[in-house]
């Protein structure tokens, strides 16, 4: 079975999620079934910041996990906005990723061109799977840039499935030759 993706937005900017439901299904990306305020109290419970945002830690403590839960039971390709790890540290960062294990990370930065995405991040994900995009989209053009970038992921997946297919045709001929 193919790994699903979870496309993780990490700022620096918020998005609103809610709105662009619509244009992320173009592509077959879905949003986990959280608040917003759970998704603020997991980049605070991640982050460490909590104190500074004026909650305890019992008030965010496990929201990261009913993310990636919630990720996960959709059983599709998942879309999440999490501003606040942008400024993670690359322990931060590790935690973040500990909770999407068999999912494949791709992660989108919105901070334009001219800042270098988040070395906390970029060590840890895959080159091929960080998209850095310009830093003024509106959510709408953010959207469909997520669903290019989910259709791009699809394409690539599909392409090295019928490299294997074909590979195993050829093996099947020979043996029928033989």
């Amino acid at each position: 079975m193919a790994k699903r993706l979870f496309l993780l937005h990490i700022g620096p900017d918020a998005v609103d999620v809610r709105a662009i439901a619509g244009t992320l299904a173009l592509g077959g990306v879905v949003l986990p079934d959280v608040s917003p305020a759970t998704l603020h109290h997991a980049g605070l419970e991640l982050t460490r910041t909590h104190k500074a945002a004026g909650l305890k830690r019992k008030q965010v403590e496990g929201a990261w996990a009913k993310v990636c839960r919630r990720a996960w039971k959709s059983r599709t390709d998942c879309f999440v906005s999490v501003p606040e790890l942008f400024a993670a540290t690359p322990e931060q960062a590790a935690l973040a990723l500990d909770g999407l294990a068999g999912m494949r990370v791709v992660l989108v930065v919105t901070s334009g061109f001219t800042a270098t995405p988040p070395e906390a991040w970029t060590a840890q994900v895959d080159a091929a799977r960080t998209h850095v995009l310009p830093a003024r989209l509106t959510d709408e053009q953010l959207a469909a840039q997520v669903a290019r970038i989910a259709l791009i992921e699809e394409k690539a997946r599909l392409d090295k499935r019928l490299a294997r297919v074909g590979r195993r045709r050829k093996q099947v001929t020979r043996r029928l030759a033989a």
